[in-house]
């Protein structure tokens, strides 16, 4: 029982996956490939443009569908979309809400705190009854989007744009290409057991 509690339990630092998972995984890796070339390819035509495809926006989304291993791939799209949505408008709505608050008087830390702290506890108290709204993935989104937080209220739609075109381009991609994949090897399953059985 212990040896088997151990099993279970214990780190593994080398792990061979079986063959349909890598078969799905390098699905996953030619997409994004190709969509990484397509990105680097077109990037430049936005590039003076007031609403820009921002690059870790898009990208991070196929990062976040697929850490959610837990759910399945309709509800790993919606938690994306949504969350990082959330997280996004959040973020904007710090900054809107300092910007305020210092105007009428008070100290930076305490104009940052209370909306910060707002919105942390809006992320982690109602993530038990909304988790498509309120999620890690709006988490992550609110993190990143401070990295520039002198043009977040004028990035927010790029943002929001590269947020849904992610979710659609890649995720959307990915899921389609794994279920096409996934009745191609179970076709192939069931045609050999049938052949065994004969």
């Amino acid at each position: 029982m212990n040896n088997e509690t151990s099993k279970k339990g214990g780190f593994k630092l080398l792990h061979k996956p079986d063959k349909g998972k890598m078969g799905a995984l390098l699905i996953v890796f030619v997409w994004i490939a190709i969509w990484n070339v397509i990105y680097q390819a077109v990037h430049g035509i936005w590039a003076d443009s007031s609403i820009q495809i921002v690059n870790w926006a898009f990208f991070v989304t196929v990062t976040l569908f697929f850490m959610q291993e837990e759910l399945t791939y309709k509800q790993r799209f919606w938690h994306t979309l949504i969350g990082g949505a959330v997280g996004l408008l959040l973020a904007a709505g710090i900054v809107v809400i300092c910007t305020v608050i210092m105007k009428n008087g008070i100290g930076h830390l305490a104009a940052v705190g209370i909306p910060l702290i707002a919105a942390i506890a809006l992320l982690i108290l109602l993530h038990p009854y909304l988790p498509a709204v309120f999620n890690n993935v709006g988490f992550v989104y609110l993190i990143i989007a401070f990295v520039e937080t002198d043009k977040m209220i004028t990035l927010l739609p790029s943002y929001l744009l590269s947020l849904l075109l992610g979710s659609l381009i890649l995720n959307l991609g990915c899921s389609w290409l794994i279920n096409v994949y996934t009745k191609v090897l179970t076709k192939k399953a069931i045609e050999k057991a049938k052949q065994q059985n004969t």
